[in-house]
């Protein structure tokens, strides 16, 4: 089914008003629209509850998985909109065998892409190229489709994204794909689209760590003084993966116990890992660090937490008793991760 939109201001408790209709009658009266091949006679009024929650979310109804059918509420690739859609999928009642629910597209390679007075694009036509960038953590995507030359240019960058959200799904794409470009003329070192998602699985599979969780990567600079700089930070850092997590909360530590360069004696080290620990443990699944940045003494840790929660509250009476001198929190909304855009 195609993707439905209407903008209108959410009040009160939208998603916990969306969720208890849902339950009570609109499961139900969708599911039987769906089954008499008729859901546009209930797209109104899922419309109307979805854009309560907020005016950009899109929705789309489709076979499940495990269910007969799915039921998507996305952001479509839009990150101030991504916590909305995560948080109305938390709050969803458990899977039963007529409905499951997702936040994020899934793939649909056998769809065939059509436009009134188009031509159709089918999927297995297109070609890409893949570039593998390790320092970004992001594979570089070309698309190519024998039909771009009859599309104008709108709907030739338009497709691109839809062959590779058809393809791979909302998560991956957004997770694992860097740069993409749209390529009218066949590229040299084009290979099937088919090669595209087993390509980005070994890539993502390498990013992984023995524990199943995100890998970290260490990095080194030096500050605007010329000083020396260690940081660290989750592999990849982008908002798609925790988008309920909305705000950032930059911790700045202090330490006295230092090297020559800056950076903190192995004593200081290891007080400052079990600091980290304790704010950590406070937070749940509220908050996660996800970065941090060592130098001249301070050490700032990167958290983004959900800002419907009192998680940065939390964290403000955690960090009393540090023993080396006060520590600052700079609390700022922050959907896209913007604050550790450095690290990435």
């Amino acid at each position: 089914m195609p993707l439905f939109r209407r903008r209108k201001a959410a009040t009160g408790d939208p998603i916990g008003e969306f969720w208890a209709w849902w339950t009570a009658t609109g499961a139900a009266a969708v599911a039987t629209a769906v089954a008499n091949q008729d859901p546009s006679s209930t797209a109104e009024e899922l419309s109307r509850r979805v854009s309560r929650i907020h005016g950009n979310l899109d929705w789309e109804l489709g076979p499940g998985l495990h269910a007969a059918h799915v039921l998507v509420v996305t952001a479509a690739g839009d990150p101030g909109t991504r916590a909305f859609a995560r948080r109305w999928l938390r709050a969803a009642p458990p899977s039963d065998q007529t409905w499951e629910y997702a936040d994020m597209r899934r793939p649909a390679p056998d769809v065939t892409i059509r436009f009134e007075g188009m031509p159709p694009v089918q999927i297995d036509a297109a070609l890409v190229t893949i570039e593998v960038d390790t320092r970004e953590a992001a594979l570089h995507v070309g698309v190519h489709h024998p039909t771009f030359v009859e599309l104008p240019e709108d709907l030739q960058k338009r497709v691109t994204f839809l062959l590779l959200d058809l393809v791979l799904g909302e998560e991956l794409v957004e997770t694992w794909v860097g740069a993409i470009e749209t390529a009218v003329e066949r590229p040299a070192d084009a290979v099937p689209i088919a090669q595209l998602l087993p390509a980005v699985a070994q890539f993502a599979a390498d990013h992984v760590a023995e524990d199943g969780g995100p890998s970290w990567r260490l990095m080194e600079g030096t500050t605007a003084a010329g000083h020396r700089l260690v940081a660290t930070a989750m592999v990849p850092l982008r908002s798609v993966q925790l988008p309920h997590l909305d705000t950032h909360v930059a911790v700045s530590v202090p330490y006295k116990a230092a090297r020559e360069d800056g950076l903190p004696l192995d004593e200081t080290l290891s007080h400052l890992r079990d600091f980290e620990d304790h704010l950590s443990d406070r937070l749940g699944d509220s908050g996660r660090l996800l970065a941090h940045e060592t130098a001249d003494g301070h050490r700032i840790l990167h958290y983004y937490v959900d800002g419907t929660t009192p998680a940065a509250a939390q964290l403000e009476a955690a960090v009393t008793g540090w023993p080396d001198g006060k520590v600052a929190l700079d609390v700022t909304q922050d959907a896209g991760w913007e604050g550790v855009r450095h690290l990435s």
